[in-house]
């Protein structure tokens, strides 16, 4: 058996290649290089696969090169030129393949790669030294107790992990009555104090903890107790327990993987601790590792569900949701618009209360349990034809997916050739290559592997992914071609910018960006389409972030302007070039990789929809920055003038 690790951000990557290689080799797919690195810690791989992405590249082989440099490493190239694929291999891969690839030229060339021996720097456990135990005791019934209450307590703090770790440290104090406790946990690939006592302020403060060396790559390779005086020839690790006042120390899992632990500082008897207390700890860590993973579980849940909320409000299709007992069970503000209905009046209540022609779309769905996609029915409530589609969701009823249909004419004049072609053939083909590897990997898997239940299973949801994934690419292209209708109405604008900026919470965090927020009171209202302005804002704001890849600074201010309102976008990474500034709106124009190049053209034409302006702006300040321009509402532009 081989043991390959794959590093790829692409999920439709990392699919491909674990069918593509042989069922008895053990396959590792990480997202990036860092979590590569650490996962080779305890495991010896036999080869790396590296795709090469704007992400990955040439930095991923170089890094996996640096640190691991006899491991034989296959490049997956996205061009086949000579100049590529020549690059990777004098950068120190062992093969190239061009994207897609062959199923059997992958596993000729991994066949053919030497098995080469990788030297990882492995901890070695010293011999404890002897441990004279004071008392024989044991642990008493009352500490016991202790431990069971604190557990009991665990699942009533799933949505705390912070209350959580300091309910441990507590319960740590009074079991083991130590004069120092903490508890260590990963974040962002970190490892901090996220509670303690008896630990000085700037130690916390200034404590970070890598998994590259110390405390947590021990753990990493030893996942069990540590004794500060039975391990000293764990330098570097001991250093890290004498920082934090740790005489023991124990993992906590997540996931099979090391995500903390639970540091115990000396006695405040001065006695040692027996092997009871050890087994204790033990026992408690491992209850802790559940209750962390819980919380984890719960939170990513909670930010899931908090993500489609800001979806659910601010696209711009209608969605609706019909319980089985067919009635309404949720509308979103598309379908409010869109229907000319309030949600407030019909939630609860029979789905006939949305007309009955969707009334009987949604009944035929629950009935034949079957998706209905793309009918068309005609709404005389409004005097409009709606494209919809229907699925069921089970026992949760059927969800209802709608849009109004226009019909619109365009001129010969704009069917004519133009030289957006050549844009939008170049970013069409960069979209669909890498789903296309997955489909055309399975393709030729399946004569071989269709007999594996497993395989046919795999295949189906791969397959059916990455359908999904190209026909978002054509949805978008679909999207762009049709012009808005704006329903404009009178909206704070500051309340409409921060709604819009609640959807980029988790992805600032994870991307280490900081939100400048600045809210002129004075702006006044103004007439707008809150859907088609949040989207606006939301593209201008997602062009900024993917300005700063490392991290960085977003603000984002409203002002009063002459005859109106701004709004003000701004990031701190590499700007403009002078030379693309003429060529930002043009669609399908991009500098970047991935992506249509379709963002700030559609903020552009929504910004002109609403008689307003985007607009680049220079400023003092290094990076690049977008201002967002609204006439005087219709009401405050009567009052001046009649002032």
């Amino acid at each position: 058996m081989r043991v390959i690790v794959v590093v790829a951000d692409d999920p439709a990557i990392a699919e491909s290649l674990r069918a593509a290689l042989p069922e008895n080799d053990l396959v590792l797919i990480e997202p990036s290089v860092d979590a590569a690195l650490r996962r080779m810690i305890s495991i010896k791989a036999d080869a790396a696969i590296v795709d090469d992405t704007p992400q990955l590249g040439r930095h991923a082989l170089s890094r996996l090169r640096e640190a691991v440099p006899a491991m034989p490493i296959v490049m997956l190239a996205s061009r086949s030129n000579p100049e590529t694929l020549a690059g990777f291999t004098l950068g120190g891969a062992r093969a190239c393949l061009p994207k897609p690839f062959s199923c059997e030229a992958l596993r000729q060339v991994l066949s053919q790669l030497s098995a080469v021996e990788i030297e990882l720097p492995v901890s070695r456990v010293a011999a404890p030294h002897p441990v004279e135990f004071l008392g024989s005791s044991g642990v008493s019934v009352g500490r016991h107790q202790v431990a069971l209450r604190w557990l009991g307590r665990t699942s009533g703090l799933i949505r705390e992990p912070l209350r959580l770790s300091q309910s441990l440290v507590d319960a740590v104090l009074d079991i083991f009555d130590t004069v120092r406790s903490a508890v260590l946990l990963e974040q962002d690939g970190v490892v901090r104090v996220a509670a303690s006592h008896g630990i000085a302020p700037e130690v916390i403060g200034s404590l970070r903890l890598s998994f590259a060396s110390g405390l947590m790559r021990w753990f990493e390779g030893n996942p069990c107790l540590i004794d500060r005086a039975a391990h000293r020839a764990e330098f570097d690790a001991i250093k890290e327990m004498q920082l934090l006042g740790a005489r023991l120390a124990m993992p906590l899992l997540s996931g099979g993987r090391v995500c903390g632990a639970i540091l115990v500082g000396d006695k405040a008897t001065g006695g040692e601790y027996s092997l009871e207390e050890r087994d204790l700890l033990t026992v408690m860590a491992r209850s802790a590792s559940v209750a962390i993973e819980n919380a984890k579980l719960y939170r990513d849940s909670s930010r899931h569900q908090s993500r489609l909320d800001a979806i659910l409000a601010n696209i711009t299709a209608g969605v609706v949701t019909v319980a089985q007992n067919k009635t309404i069970s949720m509308m979103n503000q598309s379908a409010e618009r869109i229907l000319q209905i309030r949600a407030v009046d019909v939630l609860g209540r029979s789905v006939q209360k949305l007309g009955s022609a969707f009334a009987d779309i949604v009944l035929r769905t629950l009935t034949d349990g079957q998706p209905l996609l793309r009918k068309e029915i005609t709404d005389p409530a409004i005097d409009a034809t709606l494209g919809l589609s229907a699925t069921p969701l089970g026992a949760e009823g059927v969800v209802v997916i709608f849009t109004k249909l226009e019909e619109a004419s365009a001129p010969p004049s704009e069917l004519a050739y133009s030289p957006f072609w050549e844009y939008l053939a170049s970013r069409v083909a960069q979209e669909i290559k890498n789903p296309m590897v997955a489909i055309n990997t399975f393709a030729q898997l399946l004569p071989r592997k269709y007999a594996s239940e497993d395989f046919r299973e795999t295949f189906g949801t791969v397959v059916q992914k990455e359908v999904t994934r190209i026909n978002s690419v054509v949805e978008t292209l679909f999207d762009f071609a049709r012009q808005p209708r704006l329903v404009l109405q009178r909206t704070n604008l500051n309340d409409t910018l921060r709604n819009a900026l609640r959807s980029f919470d988790d992805v600032l965090a994870a991307r280490n960006i900081k939100l400048n927020l600045d809210c002129d009171p004075a702006v006044a209202e103004a007439d707008l389409d809150p859907v088609f302005f949040s989207q606006a804002v939301h593209n201008v704001v997602q062009n900024a972030i993917d300005a700063m890849p490392q991290g960085g600074n977003l603000t984002v201010k409203t002002k009063r302007a002459a005859e109106g309102s701004e709004v003000l976008i701004a990031d701190s990474g590499p700007g403009v070039p002078d030379q693309d500034a003429s060529l930002i709106f043009m669609p399908f124009f991009s500098t970047k990789e991935q992506g249509m190049g379709l963002g700030l053209t559609v903020a552009n034409r929504i910004m002109q929809q609403h008689e307003g302006q985007l607009k680049l702006v220079v400023t003092q300040e290094p990076g690049g920055a977008f201002a967002l321009s609204l006439p005087a509402s219709k009401e405050a532009h009567a009052n001046h003038t009649s002032g």
